[in-house]
């Protein structure tokens, strides 16, 4: 993520905060809004949540001069009381030199009073108008560097433990100091100094160390860090004074170097706190596939994996350890996949993530089920071959099926910059896996709906749509497209782990989204509208806009291949005596409440739960997150994965509308 001090440490960005405005050097930076001339007067400011404004101050120009001072403070204290309430991440004053005095008092008042960030830049408006587009190079060349600095850290650990010694120590030290820019201490209360970075470092940290004995809870500046090393009763510190204030990259660091100066302290004692380094180098991979940067995540594993995601294909396996203790399950895994795939501890659920390369595009990488007992489907599609079984696939399935508690289901195979989708699919699978004897399947490779649709008809109704996020600059609307696709997939707080922001974010993301499409986003046929547009444009792309896209919508859902593919997906229903579409049409009809559902067609509650239970297996799909409580979860937090293919199936079936041809609009 990228904070407003790293932007302060970008020399092309010429940021300095304002004295005495608010810390806030650790805020996230999403995007840049340069508001030219005076249009910030009186131009209405749009959402600015999570952005970094940039003006010129009153005063600069004839209209400024003519407008008078007092309408001029006015329009200040306008502006900055809307970016407070959307909780912009600072104000920029574009001036000729810093310093408080280049800004006027009205703007450095009105901040300062509603805690807001407030910082100068000597770049011109023109200028910033120009670097505003380069702000996702910014942030992914940000990601690169902190796991460039994690990678380096661990080419400087010994091979092995045994032979840790204080020069490993100094080593770590140097290369903390070089990635802050400032300087390190390891001291010990009995041992005095064990490293040292420069030299100088014991001299500047004497006087704080000192005032730290007299009062430990004393707290320390913003540019400086005290942190116990890794050892229950250890009295040894990792002192930290950096150039600039610390930012979340920085304490991450910081936090990183102390536990592996306790593990070479300990010579030993704690071999787990380096492969965390490890870890999360290779979490920091996965979550750099999940918004499309493959080139950005092959840099990070190089030095840790060289090749290991060189290859233009992949299947993603997910294993659900259910209420287990996944480490024992991840160290089974571990040394099963070797160096043959990239395993990773999701941040989201109690799974493992392993990315299984498919070598030279082969579609096999499943494995030969013919083993398996009659009638199982485990990852083989009715009516294909079994490819040829991979080493991580064979070595994972027996891992699984030792362990009664779990479960695994996996992707098709997809192109490396496909990885989202195929999270989404393995994801998916588990609900299939464990209805199975062996509780192991693969998605299956029948027809999707994407892949049924007219591509020219639903390429024109998608982009049209989707226009009002479309047209935004490439950094901004990749960034919303990607949280928006996953945001309605997952609930808010695993969609913000898995992409490595706050959940806060997610939301504001998507509540950003659609409100740019002006639609009502508590609507779940709404949501799943949006989403299968989505799904069009990332297969498909889009073309121009539409005349009539409520024409387009029907004739889209209205070939023959859509009713063939639906009636292929509901035909499992049929055998049921029940008329388990009906309660499933009603259901949506009804934004999935289940309350409602059941006095809509005037059964109980218990029986609508029922029905749903019933009908989830049978077309391989999870319905809900909660059938056993009164409530089913908010709509803001709603998973479409398993309804949005049933939605346009019986839409397309039923002969009856379902789902809105034009959105409803709040």
């Amino acid at each position: 993520m990228l904070t407003l001090g790293d932007m302060c440490a970008e020399p092309d960005f010429s940021l300095r905060f304002v004295d005495g405005s608010p810390p806030a050097a650790d805020r996230v930076v999403d995007a840049v809004r340069v508001l030219p001339g005076t249009s910030w007067h009186r131009d209405p400011l749009g959402d600015a949540g999570d952005e970094l404004v940039v003006i010129r101050p009153f005063g600069d120009g004839p209209a400024d001069r003519q407008s008078g001072k007092d309408k001029a403070k006015q329009a200040a204290e306008r502006l900055l009381r809307e970016l407070a309430r959307q909780r912009a991440t600072a104000l920029v004053v574009a001036v000729d030199r810093h310093g408080p005095a280049s800004v006027p008092a009205a703007i450095r008042i009105s901040a300062a009073r509603l805690n807001l960030p407030l910082l100068t830049t000597t770049k011109s408006l023109q200028q910033w108008s120009e670097l505003a587009p380069r702000l996702r190079e910014y942030r992914r060349r940000h990601a690169e560097w902190q796991a460039e600095q994690l990678a380096a850290l661990l080419n400087r650990l010994p091979d092995r433990l045994d032979d840790a010694d204080v020069a490993v120590m100094q080593r770590v030290a140097d290369w903390l100091a070089a990635a802050l820019e400032g300087e390190v201490l390891v001291s010990d209360p009995q041992r005095g100094v064990l490293a040292a970075s420069p030299a100088t470092a014991p001299g500047t940290f004497a006087p704080l160390l000192m005032a730290r004995s007299v009062e430990p809870s004393g707290a320390a500046s913003p540019n400086t860090r005290f942190v116990p090393l890794a050892g229950a009763g250890s009295g040894t510190v990792l002192a930290v004074t950096a150039r600039r204030p610390f930012d979340d990259a920085g304490t991450d660091l910081t936090r990183h170097a102390a536990k592996v100066l306790g593990l070479i302290d300990q010579a030993g004692g704690r071999h787990h706190q380096v492969a965390d380094a490890e870890r999360e180098l290779k979490l920091s991979a996965f979550q750099l596939l999940m918004i499309g940067e493959e080139a950005a995540a092959q840099r990070v594993m190089a030095p840790l994996a060289p090749g290991l995601l060189d290859m233009e294909s992949v299947r993603v396996y997910v294993i659900d350890c259910a209420d287990e203790d996944r480490e024992i399950t991840a160290r089974l895994g571990e040394r099963a996949v070797a160096d043959h795939a990239l395993l990773v501890r999701c941040p989201a659920f109690n799974h493992l993530i392993v990315l299984d390369p498919a070598r030279d595009g082969a579609p096999g990488n499943a494995y030969d089920s013919s083993d398996m007992p009659s009638g199982t489907t485990s990852g083989t599609p009715s009516g294909t071959t079994p490819g040829t079984p991979s080493e991580t696939a064979e070595a994972l399935r027996r891992i699984v099926t030792s362990l009664p508690s779990h479960r695994m289901g996996g992707s098709r195979v997809r192109e490396l910059g496909e990885v989202a989708d195929a999270y989404e699919e393995a994801r998916n699978a588990l609900a299939q896996a464990s209805r199975l004897p062996d509780r192991v399947a693969l998605a299956e490779d029948r027809m999707h709906l994407v892949d049924v649709l007219p591509p020219k008809t639903a390429r024109r109704w998608a982009g049209t749509l989707l226009h009002p996020l479309l047209t935004l600059p490439m950094s901004r609307r990749d960034q919303l497209l990607r949280t928006l696709d996953l945001g309605l997939e997952v609930r808010h707080k695993a969609a913000g782990r898995l992409l490595g922001i706050h959940r806060n974010t997610v939301t504001h993301r998507m509540n950003t989204c659609f409100d740019l499409l002006g639609l009502d986003r508590d609507s779940v046929l709404n949501q799943i509208v949006v989403s299968a547009a989505l799904k069009i444009v990332i297969a498909h792309g889009h073309d121009d806009l539409s005349t009539d896209p409520e024409a387009d919508f029907v004739a889209m859902v209205s070939v023959p291949e859509v009713r063939a593919w639906a009636e292929s997906f509901l035909r499992p229903l049929k055998d049921d005596p029940r008329d388990l579409p009906r309660t499933l049409r009603a259901w949506l009809e009804n934004d999935t409440h289940v309350e409602s559902t059941a006095t809509a067609l005037d059964i109980s509650p218990v029986t609508v739960r029922a029905h749903l239970r019933t009908a989830a297996p049978l077309i391989q799909r999870e319905l809900t997150l909660d059938l056993d409580g009164d409530s089913l979860p908010d709509d803001d937090e709603h998973v479409l994965s398993g309804v949005r293919p049933l939605a346009f199936a019986l839409h397309a079936t039923t002969g009856h509308t379902l789902l809105p041809s034009r959105p409803v609009h709040d």
